[in-house]
């Protein structure tokens, strides 16, 4: 937490002013007024300025705030939520949670829209890539379970530092392989393909990724024609019937 003095000619200018500069919202936002403005006496004494001392939280701090605001308004009762911040990334887990299973719904499903509305929330933070949530380590274990089918393929990069493209996968699984990735040094990942499901490309961090693409292997493109319609006989008249 940093602390910010700012001084101005009234109490709404200076915490106008300091929420634009730092990009701060309304349910965010801490400060102490350490001096009222005050007007000079019959113009003979100088107006004195307001002065407000600020707290200016980090980016943690904000997204926990935020966070812990959110459960409440849905109700959900815990005892504490552990932040970590990890280069541009911010995993967040709620602990002792009553309702877990609501927090986490069907599949995560509750606890993904939560997690994309969470990052919608702070997308134009330019130290922030990306924030992860988790509720009574569901993801740690449901991650240990998926990633045992792919570990062997990734270890095989760094052994053999050739390239391996992955099975298509939807959005949900292919960000906890980037998760895993991400954390060794040595490997990196691109996404190939459009659409849901796509294919993640593990490669060496050696390698740039114009010489990875050059030894991925292109899937066929299967081309579809429409079908010919079948040709209607034309009937004939009944001049030529009756002839």
């Amino acid at each position: 937490m940093t602390h910010i003095e700012k001084t101005g000619t009234s109490l709404e200018q200076v915490i106008r002013s300091f929420k634009q500069e730092h990009k701060i919202k309304d349910w965010e936002l801490k400060y102490e007024v350490i001096k009222q403005p005050r007007a000079g006496f019959l113009g003979l004494f100088a107006s004195k300025k307001a002065v407000v001392r600020f707290e200016l939280p980090s980016i943690e701090e904000r997204v926990a705030v935020f966070f812990e605001n959110l459960l409440h308004k849905i109700g959900i009762m815990y005892d504490t939520v552990a932040v970590k911040k990890e280069g541009k990334t911010i995993h967040m887990e709620v602990k002792g949670c009553k309702e877990s299973g609501f927090l986490i719904g069907k599949n995560g499903s509750m606890l993904e829209t939560l997690q994309y509305f969470t990052n919608r929330v702070f997308e134009d933070e330019k130290n922030l890539d990306r924030i992860y949530l988790d509720a009574n380590g569901y993801r740690d274990r449901k991650e240990a379970t998926f990633l045992k089918k792919y570990l062997s393929q990734i270890k095989s990069v760094k052994a053999k530092g050739k390239p391996v493209t992955l099975e298509p996968m939807n959005a949900s699984d292919r960000r906890i392989i980037h998760r895993f990735v991400e954390k060794d040094k040595e490997l990196k990942t691109l996404t190939l393909g459009e659409g849901e499901m796509k294919r993640i490309v593990v490669f060496s961090a050696k390698q740039s990724e114009k010489e990875v693409l050059s030894q991925t292997p292109k899937k066929p493109v299967r081309k579809h024609y429409p079908k010919p319609k079948p040709r209607q006989r034309k009937k004939q008249s009944d001049a030529n019937q009756n002839s």
